[in-house]
């Protein structure tokens, strides 16, 4: 998973691109910008969900591993937003609001999950048959995968798109500041009633203080190995495997045998 400030970042930065082509104009409304976060963040609002489960005792250690036990990762549980999209777009509304949830689950949250995580996503997830499971999509991953939580989190610091990531933040940062100071008188049609004093600062500080509890929280004291070891997840998980396609788990056997016979002679020993 990125850290949730760049999956805001990434989604805003897409839909602003998006934006700007519709519109023709370089300033964006603060309630946009809000709706872009909110939904560019919205799967990893399950952390919510395990911190209550674990009565307050949230460790991001291996143990954390929501991409393959919550519903709010499996990518076609958000399908309706798309049908909403599209059934917008045949009815001749302004798409500029049924697109952002499209634009923040899917570009600016799953995609940046399927890139240098410690497992993936399962984009073939039916999120309706609990023990029906698909393969995982994992790129540019050799650093980060098999790790999770802080273990992950340290790793994925390390790494080129955790850094593009951090200038994407700042990036929308200067955006932002510019959209706050900006003289430029708005119009908006659908909004006549918006007033250039709402403030872009709540985005700002909201960056900025996800971004500072990304790095604190992600010390290199975490680059040691987990003591479950790297690949304590999903890969050797029993209900996981036979959850598969029979093609999918003969393709799983085959690529992770050396590595489930390993487990099984540690926790036989």
């Amino acid at each position: 998973m990125s850290r949730t400030e760049q999956h805001a970042a990434f989604g805003f930065l897409i839909y602003y691109f998006i934006y700007i082509i519709w519109t023709g104009s370089f300033i964006m409304p603060s309630y946009y910008i809000s709706m872009i976060i909110f939904f560019s963040i919205l799967p990893d609002l399950d952390a919510i969900v395990f911190y209550i489960r674990k009565r307050g005792k949230f460790k991001l250690d291996t143990e954390f591993q929501h991409h393959f036990s919550s519903i709010a990762h499996y990518p076609l549980l958000y399908i309706p937003f798309i049908i909403m999209f599209i059934i917008n777009i045949f009815l001749g509304s302004n798409p500029l609001n049924s697109v952002i949830p499209v634009i923040g689950i899917y570009f600016g949250h799953f995609l940046f999950d399927t890139i240098a995580c410690g497992d993936g996503i399962m984009w073939g997830k039916n999120p309706f048959r609990r023990k029906k499971y698909a393969r995982f999509i994992n790129i540019y991953c050799n650093k980060t995968d098999g790790y999770h939580g802080k273990y992950w989190g340290a790793r994925y610091r390390t790494t080129r798109i955790s850094k593009i990531g951090n200038i994407a933040v700042l990036f929308c940062v200067i955006i932002f500041l510019f959209f706050q100071f900006s003289s430029i008188n708005m119009v908006i049609p659908e909004y006549p009633s918006y007033s250039r004093g709402h403030s872009y600062f709540n985005s700002i500080m909201f960056l900025l203080m996800m971004m500072y509890l990304g790095l604190k929280f992600t010390s290199k004291k975490w680059l040691r190995e987990p003591p479950e070891g790297r690949y304590s997840d999903y890969r050797i998980k029993e209900r996981y495997i036979e959850g598969l396609s029979e093609e999918n788990r003969r393709l799983h056997l085959m690529k992770y045998s050396d590595l489930i016979e390993n487990k099984k002679q540690q926790l036989a020993s």
